[in-house]
């Protein structure tokens, strides 16, 4: 299979973009230059708060942002164009066609790993914008699992941990993470998904985090990305 060129549209925030990358690098088997994928990677980190815009109801300005940096990804070059930031698939559809349907879904790919794994209640810990926006709940249904979010205050110690924390260059508080996951294990939730990319930072942070109950959406999009450009992966 020939290479595809890989466009990733990060900067939200600029180090899981970093991470991103890094863990593209790591699971491809290479033994060569040649045998990484050719990316492409537009840190865009000027782009505005996507849950604040999405909550204000500025959504037509902030797909107008993305609009224009997809357009110019494709005249770069790129067949593929994955965004590692769960919020922004609020835009999925719109990405997708904007695309001409090679768009790699996160979310749907998460959905889907969740769904192999033989999973049937998912928790899912994210920004308060794919939270409202029900962006998990919506494809896990369709694979047939049913979704839980945390509550109020499990919500905001998710929001403090990606905002306060992780955003801000820390490391971020196990303890505190520790807590909502055995609150949604109490709630029955069979694995979570770290469905911020911050979180997919926070579990770098931590090897404890490795955990088979854990799905990283990151992770999950990481391999789409290597199989879909005509990559290998690490066998495991």
């Amino acid at each position: 299979m020939e290479k595809k060129i890989l466009g990733v549209l990060g900067g939200m925030g600029p180090e899981a973009s970093e991470v991103f990358y890094h863990k593209i690098i790591n699971a491809t088997h290479a033994s060569c230059d040649q045998d990484h994928l050719d990316v492409l990677l537009w840190s865009h980190a000027a782009i505005p708060d996507r849950t604040a815009m999405i909550k204000a109801g500025r959504t037509e300005e902030l797909w107008q942002v993305f609009a224009r940096d997809i357009a110019m990804m494709k005249a770069a070059g790129i067949d593929y164009l994955a965004v590692p930031c769960n919020t922004s698939h609020y835009f999925a559809k719109e990405m997708d066609e904007a695309m001409d349907h090679h768009f790699i879904n996160m979310i749907t790919c998460a959905a889907s790993h969740a769904k192999e794994c033989g999973f049937k209640r998912v928790g899912v810990l994210a920004t308060d914008g794919t939270v409202e926006a029900d962006l998990y709940g919506k494809a896990l249904h369709e694979e047939g699992i049913t979704c839980f979010y945390p509550g109020t205050e499990d919500q905001q110690v998710v929001m403090s941990i990606i905002y306060e924390e992780i955003k801000k260059g820390e490391k971020g508080s196990l303890d505190r993470f520790e807590t909502v996951l055995s609150h949604m294990q109490e709630k029955g939730c069979e694995a979570v998904i770290l469905a911020c990319t911050e979180l997919s930072v926070l579990k770098m942070n931590y090897p404890t985090l490795n955990r088979d109950c854990i799905i990283d959406a990151m992770d999950v999009l990481c391999e789409a990305c290597i199989t879909s450009c005509g990559g290998k992966m690490h066998t495991k």
